[in-house]
């Protein structure tokens, strides 16, 4: 498959510390590429990173072949590159519909916004009149990952969904949408729900990746778990 998505020794440092360490991914066009790690492992900085809404010390990042890594935000959004937040973007005063017709790049898809996501996220079809503003957590996710997806992605990232909405449900979407042919990067801590519905999958830990490869073989390895609970020394043999 085609590689879409590049990440090459990518790097952030603060306060003389570093955040992400040269990091390096590659997420294939139609494929679910799982990024897993305990709290504080770097995942949401890494999507930040991706979507240009923190900065790098060092390392490259290209769309399609294509160099993003000194784009604005908004370039990489028109390129291609969506997220589905761990906290959501809520506009004040519009309910849900306006919000999701919001993300529509045109009037001719503004139009059918709705109707494109029925069939995805059917518990949409019960609160579109209701502000987003008032929306219970699980809501809200389901409200930007329609959003994201309303972009038109060519990569989606997804972070954090699993410990919202559950595992069973966000399984489900991530397989629905994988069936569609979307390319995705999943950030998540649930190890074994994530890796079960991705191709590949990468590891990270205090910032650095500590670990890659098949689905199958990164569950075989009781080093995952430690490591997602928090152990930062859990891979530290190798």
């Amino acid at each position: 498959m085609t590689t879409l998505l590049e990440v090459n020794t990518l790097t952030a440092v603060a306060d003389g510390n570093w955040l992400l360490r040269d990091v390096t991914i590659e997420v294939a066009e139609g494929s679910t590429v799982a990024l897993i790690g305990g709290a504080g492992a770097g995942k949401t900085l890494l999507l930040q990173l991706l979507l240009g809404l923190a900065e790098r010390r060092s390392g490259g990042i290209r769309l399609a072949g294509h160099d993003i890594a000194g784009l604005t935000p908004g370039h990489r959004q028109r390129l291609g590159l969506r997220c589905a937040f761990q906290r959501p973007p809520v506009f004040p005063g519009l309910d849900v519909r306006e919000h999701l017709a919001l993300a529509a790049p045109s009037v001719k898809l503004e139009a059918h916004a709705i109707e494109r996501l029925a069939d995805l996220v059917p518990e949409l079809m019960d609160c579109l009149d209701q502000p987003v503003s008032g929306l219970d957590a699980p809501l809200l996710r389901l409200v930007d990952l329609g959003r994201a997806l309303l972009g038109l992605p060519r990569v989606l990232l997804i972070d954090d969904l699993f410990a919202t909405i559950g595992s069973q449900r966000a399984a489900e979407l991530i397989n629905a949408l994988a069936g569609q042919g979307y390319t995705l990067l999943v950030a998540d801590r649930y190890a074994e729900p994530v890796l079960t519905v991705a191709d590949r999958g990468y590891v990270l830990a205090q910032g650095r990746l500590v670990a890659e490869g098949a689905p199958e073989a990164l569950l075989a390895d009781q080093r995952l778990l430690f490591s997602c609970a928090g152990d930062p020394n859990a891979y530290a043999a190798d």
